[in-house]
């Protein structure tokens, strides 16, 4: 039963490494997007979008081979914990959850920066629109034909 748990901790510590090399490039895609101007065109937040998509699609996969594994070790934790490659397994955890931090934080900024410059837009939109409305009322005003002046054009 050890030896069969031992396998499955060193099957999982190896599903965990290739889930952190997956965050570390998720890490890198939400630096970049974080790195953006205010207003990023929208080719750079398509690609940026569709590199997440790819990762994201590949971590959830991986996450669906690791989970059978983390259920196994969980039923017998007090027996894994005393294991030697359960430290290795612990630090993994941390850097990952690290690196989720991270990369939520990062999101959250960035999507914080997007909205702030949408308002901006909207509200330059707008005051744009405001100004055509009043340029067209005084274009009707000048527009409109004028009466003669009744004092300069009688004779007396």
């Amino acid at each position: 039963m050890t030896a069969d748990l031992a396998t499955v901790l060193a099957d999982y510590r190896t599903g965990l490494d290739a889930e952190l090399a997956l965050l570390a490039q998720l890490h890198d895609v939400a630096r970049r997007q974080h790195a953006l101007p205010a207003s990023p065109t929208p080719e750079a937040l398509t690609a940026l979008a569709l590199e997440r998509e790819h990762l994201l699609a590949t971590l959830a996969g991986l996450e669906q081979q690791v989970l059978p594994l983390r259920t196994q070790l969980a039923a017998q934790v007090h027996a894994v914990r005393q294991m030697p490659g359960y430290a290795g397994v612990a630090e993994r955890h941390q850097r990952a959850t690290a690196l989720v931090n991270d990369i939520t934080q990062l999101d959250d900024e960035s999507l914080q920066v997007l909205q702030r410059a949408d308002a901006d837009r909207r509200a330059a939109t707008q005051s744009l629109e405001a100004g055509e409305a009043t340029l067209a009322a005084y274009r009707r005003i000048l527009q409109q034909p004028q009466a003669p002046a009744g004092l300069f054009t009688q004779r007396g």
